[in-house]
């Protein structure tokens, strides 16, 4: 189990990522976040989210995927592609990030991160548990990011995002369409390589092409719990009226 404090106005918000059990220690003043809980517990609710097991062996990995996500991973590996992988980004790998990964989320219309989310990137960063990974190619540009938090011997995303919006360069055309699935292999390797043992790419979206891409690679379906806990009367009118899209929010 992973946690973080921080302030929210006049509220303090503690995050709690992959918990073992419910245990919500409550206040007047602060307002309980669990993410991918692994145990249900008042007000949670369940979500499915994709998880692969990294004791298999390398082979196996690539025979889990279907046909053909592995022709494009051959395909890929001819792409001048770099990874970097740090487990200490600085706050200009972050801010790098947020601002490539708001560019992406503008065009596939979903929340960007902000200054509360960055907030606890950074907490997390600090906790030695945020595992920053970027691919660009060999002329330093960069085409892909994904964060991870690590716990234990497990790997969870919390963020992905491709230069999508890059539509007038014919040259990066095939990179792009590659570097996330690139990008994800190279990091499911490198922790199977550190002796991790599940790695779980986040919960099933609106997007049902997001959702083909994580099947693609063998994931399989696994229930987790997420939700708002808290004593306070501002947190509970805030849960009451969009309790399940503040979680995301905060």
């Amino acid at each position: 189990m992973i946690s973080v404090e921080r302030k929210l106005f006049f509220m303090e918000l503690i995050d709690v990522f992959l918990a073992e059990e419910y245990n919500p220690k409550l206040t007047k003043k602060n307002i309980v976040v669990y993410h991918y809980a692994k145990v249900s517990g008042g007000n949670l609710f369940k979500e499915i989210t994709y998880q692969i097991n990294l004791e298999k062996d390398e082979s196996e990995l690539m025979d889990g995927m279907n046909k053909g996500n592995r022709n494009k991973l051959r395909r890929a590996k001819k792409e001048p592609y770099v990874v970097i992988i740090k487990d200490n980004p600085t706050d200009e790998d972050l801010k790098e990030f947020q601002q490539f990964y708001n560019k992406f989320v503008k065009i596939k219309k979903t929340n960007k991160i902000n200054f509360i989310q960055m907030r606890r990137l950074k907490l997390l960063r600090n906790k030695g548990v945020l595992i920053f990974t970027k691919l660009q190619n060999t002329n330093g540009e960069a085409l892909c990011y994904q964060i991870r938090l690590i716990d234990q011997d497990l790997v969870l995303s919390l963020y992905g995002c491709t230069a999508v919006w890059i539509k007038n360069r014919p040259d990066l055309k095939q990179q792009i369409r590659y570097a996330n699935r690139f990008l994800l292999w190279e990091n499911i390797m490198h922790f199977k390589n550190r002796g991790f043992k599940t790695y779980d790419y986040g919960g099933i979206t609106e997007v049902n092409e997001i959702n083909k891409f994580k099947e693609d690679f063998g994931f399989i379906e696994v229930e987790t719990y997420h939700g708002l806990e808290t004593e306070s009367v501002i947190g509970k009118i805030l849960i009451k009226l969009h309790w399940k899209k503040l979680i995301y929010l905060f």
